[in-house]
């Protein structure tokens, strides 16, 4: 004879609700960061060294990593005569 089979009608009943997902509001709070101006994401695949080292001078430093690669990019900018960018 055949097993009987589990009644899973109530398994769902007892899982907590999920959190809300974090809004671009709620990330700004958590980050301190405040959106002043439109911006785009700029990226690159780059070596994991790259990552790591970032991961380094975060520690280090405490600035946020897009502040430690906005930082990078003015210097480059700036050593390349602007680029045609204005700042």
């Amino acid at each position: 004879m055949a097993k009987p089979k589990p009644n899973l009608a109530g398994l769902l009943d007892n899982i907590p609700e999920a959190p809300p997902l974090a809004t671009r509001q709620t990330r700004q709070r958590l980050h301190g960061e405040v959106a002043t101006e439109r911006t785009v994401l700029v990226g690159a695949n780059l070596p994991p060294v790259y990552a790591r080292n970032l991961a380094f001078l975060h520690a280090e430093t405490g600035r946020s990593k897009k502040q430690l690669l906005r930082e990078a990019l003015d210097m480059l900018f700036t050593s390349k005569g602007g680029a045609g960018i204005k700042f």
